[in-house]
């Protein structure tokens, strides 16, 4: 019974011995397979994104009203949501100035007899006094005749290229180009690159380009914070009013020069292992921007 129990003991102790032997072995080949990597973890890219709305570059009023009674509307050369050009006939008035014009004629034609009186008679020192009395009142006359013309035909020119728009309430508006207004805080504003080119995503989620076109230098809100006006100009005619989001162009994924292996090629770590990648990139001054190959979170190998 004793040698069998000392045999049982023994069986024991190699068992144990074989499993401590498996498990530190292990262990210790783990450890000294695994290379303890620098690594750098991708950050977000520096896409930044507004909010803006389709608004008018200009407004002008304009009226189709007569300015006086005895004034009416004759004609009107514009409908609503047409487009114009500076200078176009929008409407046509004509006022009755009848009495006017006779009144006028008649003194046209009284300086003009008198005028061909005195070519017709002797012209003494008094006469030409009075010749020039009557070339004064001739010359008088025929401005007032101008004078009228003008004034019984009235017309409305379009005081600058845009849109015709008559709202509910009758009045009348002539709107300058469609333009992106947006606007941005105190914190931001650096981010508003004049000339930069942005992406323009409509509420149907189509895209255009654009680029910023204004930046106020004078805050139209200073309370806690300070708000400024922007402006997007795109080739696309976007109607007035809709609400848009405004994406800026980024230059890709900043990383450091030693995650760069050689051209185009970085090393990805997953599973403590490097997988070599080759990726779309580009170098301004001494930093390197990843346009395509990588995302947020991925670590990679440096040097």
């Amino acid at each position: 019974m004793k040698k069998i129990k000392i045999a049982i003991w023994g069986i024991n102790v190699v068992l144990i011995a074989v499993i401590l032997f498996l498990v530190l072995g292990n262990g210790f080949k783990n450890d000294n397979n695994k290379t303890d990597y620098k690594t750098y973890t991708v950050q977000r890219d520096n896409t930044n994104y507004f909010n803006g709305i389709v608004q008018e570059t200009d407004k002008q009023a304009v009226s189709d009203q007569p300015k006086s009674e005895d004034e009416t509307l004759t004609s009107t050369h514009v409908i609503n949501g047409q487009k114009v050009t500076k200078g176009e006939v929008l409407f046509s008035f004509y006022r009755d100035m009848s009495s006017d014009l006779a009144s006028a004629n008649a003194e046209i034609q009284q300086a003009q007899l008198a005028i061909q009186a005195y070519n017709s008679t002797d012209q003494t020192t008094a006469d030409k006094i009075e010749l020039s009395k009557n070339q004064e009142v001739l010359a008088e006359a025929q401005a007032k005749i101008n004078k009228i013309n003008k004034a019984q035909s009235r017309t409305v020119l379009a005081p600058i290229s845009g849109t015709y728009y008559k709202d509910d309430a009758g009045r009348s508006f002539i709107y300058g180009a469609p333009v992106i207004q947006g606007n941005v805080n105190e914190y931001s504003l650096d981010k508003i690159k004049l000339g930069a080119n942005v992406t323009v995503i409509k509420n149907d989620g189509t895209k255009v380009s654009g680029n910023y076109e204004q930046k106020d230098v004078i805050p139209y809100s200073t309370r806690n914070v300070s708000y400024y006006h922007f402006r997007v100009a795109t080739d696309d005619k976007l109607p007035y009013g809709m609400h848009v989001q405004i994406k800026t162009e980024s230059d890709g994924y900043k990383i450091p020069s030693k995650a760069v292996w050689s051209k185009n090629t970085v090393y990805l770590l997953k599973n403590d292992k490097k997988h070599k990648k080759h990726v779309t990139m580009t170098k301004k001054d001494q930093d390197y921007y990843v346009i395509d190959g990588l995302k947020a979170g991925d670590k990679l190998v440096l040097k």
